[in-house]
């Protein structure tokens, strides 16, 4: 198991997530791939964020970005993807989680980038290594027009 992803499995514990709240989807390298597909326009790469096929947006700098995401994420997306960057495994893991706990289950972990994904695939939303926001998606774009730079 990768870093990053026993880091999640320990959070999870740590903050006795239940599994109605976050887990692991089962065929998450299909999955994976289909976001793939979906999102970048030249395939499999580490840092989707360079390469999105639609027009991507920046949110203004926060210290701790995470904490934001509460008030970022759509409302009516309660329950949405994560995806974390981790380079020890095949292909990024991916959670089904509560929108609610994101900025939470992320407090407990080491700097890491991740992707929340809305299930429909209407918007996306990440966090790079230089704490950049990063969003695709005009549901996510409109919602957030105040909170862009």
């Amino acid at each position: 198991m990768g870093a990053v992803k026993t880091e999640i499995e320990q959070a999870i514990t740590t903050l006795n997530l239940k599994p109605t709240e976050i887990r692991l989807v089962a065929d998450a390298e299909t999955l994976y791939l289909d976001l793939l597909k979906h999102f970048v326009k030249s395939g499999d790469r580490k840092w989707w964020w360079e390469d999105f096929k639609q027009e991507s947006f920046y949110f203004k700098t926060y210290e701790f970005s995470f904490k934001e995401l509460i008030h970022i994420i759509p409302k009516e997306a309660d329950t949405v993807w994560l995806m974390i960057e981790d380079d020890q495994e095949d292909y990024y893991p991916i959670y089904n989680c509560k929108s609610s706990i994101i900025g939470e289950l992320i407090a407990e972990c080491s700097a890491f980038e991740y992707y929340v994904i809305d299930k429909n695939k209407q918007w996306l939303l990440c966090e790079n290594h230089s704490n950049q926001l990063i969003g695709v998606g005009t549901t996510l774009k409109t919602k957030n027009i105040d909170k862009l730079r």
